[in-house]
């Protein structure tokens, strides 16, 4: 599980692809998180996650998780 706090309406969590995460791309993201207290199970692999509040993402506020 993976929790992201972040004050709400400041910041959001954006669940991408690895083309989307590169790109800081929104437009098709699989989920939106907006809650500023967002728990999310993970599974194995990779997941990309990107803040789309304005230039947020371009100015690094991305995270790659890796689950084993």
């Amino acid at each position: 599980i993976t929790v992201f706090k972040y004050p709400k309406g400041v910041h959001n969590v954006y669940k991408v692809n690895q083309k989307q995460f590169q790109n800081c791309d929104i437009a098709s993201a699989t989920k939106k998180y907006t809650s500023g207290g967002d728990t999310i199970t993970l599974k194995s692999g990779t997941s990309w996650f990107i803040c789309g509040v304005g230039d947020h993402c371009r100015n690094g506020q991305k995270l790659v998780v890796n689950v084993n």
